[in-house]
């Protein structure tokens, strides 16, 4: 499915074997991939195995949650040590990771930031969410997923959060984001219940991507404030009506996903 989604979209042409790639999954909690909480380790190893088919060789899983404890804590529980080390990448805690501060000119609301380098330096960062409602933010797919950047204090993000979003986004630009729709979550990013989906949802456009992920649980994705803002940056577009959905139609794979409390 990997594969299908990647090839659809031409995906090999905004990649190159000299590429400094990053793959950002969700391991905001150590919980396994069947409860709609995290990204599903196969999916990370098919965008790798991808990659090295195109002949990219400096590959790097990435990623942190509320502590570095945390964050190792889930690389274990879904096995990604022995998978980076089987298929020679680099598996980073960025925790581990040297913390940039970088300015955002005019930004909303986030105007100086925290970033692991890992990824601010990476020439192909590839952002691999799963597909989720989000108690705050409606939704979290690609562009929500950026915060496993940010260090040490994700926090700061919370307050202002869609427009702290749409800042973030500006600095760290993903050339493709491919979301686990295998087992989404609906009501909430960590306490919801799972959805079977089995859909992946790939875009070289962030927020066109995120915007599709959030049609297929049933979320219109003008009331998504933050993808919302992320368009009015021109950084992707948001109108169901403009984007182009290829592969499967849209109407076969939507659920209707029950919506967090505050956006029913």
């Amino acid at each position: 499915m990997v594969y299908d989604a990647l090839e659809q979209i031409r995906a090999a042409r905004v990649v190159s074997p000299d590429d400094r790639v990053v793959l950002k999954p969700n391991y905001v909690e150590p919980r396994m991939p069947d409860t709609g909480v995290t990204t599903d380790p196969r999916v990370i190893e098919a965008t790798v195995e991808w990659l090295q088919d195109l002949g990219i060789r400096d590959i790097t899983i990435a990623e942190s949650s509320w502590s570095r404890a945390n964050t190792d804590h889930a690389f274990r529980l879904v096995g990604l040590p022995e998978i980076a080390a089987r298929l020679g990448v680099s598996l980073l805690n960025l925790y581990d990771d040297e913390r940039v501060e970088v300015e955002i000119p005019k930004a909303h609301a986030l105007h100086r930031v925290g970033i692991a380098r890992s990824v601010l330096d990476s020439t192909c960062l590839i952002t691999l969410p799963k597909l989720k409602c989000h108690c705050m933010a409606y939704v979290t797919l690609g562009i929500k997923n950026l915060m496993g950047a940010v260090l040490p204090k994700k926090e700061i993000m919370h307050r202002a959060l869609h427009r702290r979003l749409c800042d973030l986004a500006t600095v760290l630009r993903a050339k493709l984001t491919i979301i686990d729709g295998l087992v989404g979550a609906e009501r909430h990013e960590n306490a919801g219940s799972p959805v079977k989906t089995d859909v992946i949802i790939a875009g070289h456009d962030p927020v066109a991507t995120d915007a599709v992920g959030a049609m297929v649980m049933g979320v219109d994705p003008t009331r998504v404030e933050h993808l919302q803002l992320c368009a009015e940056r021109g950084l992707g577009e948001y109108r169901p009506h403009r984007v182009e959905i290829l592969g499967v139609p849209l109407r076969e794979v939507r659920k209707e996903y029950q919506h967090p409390s505050g956006y029913r």
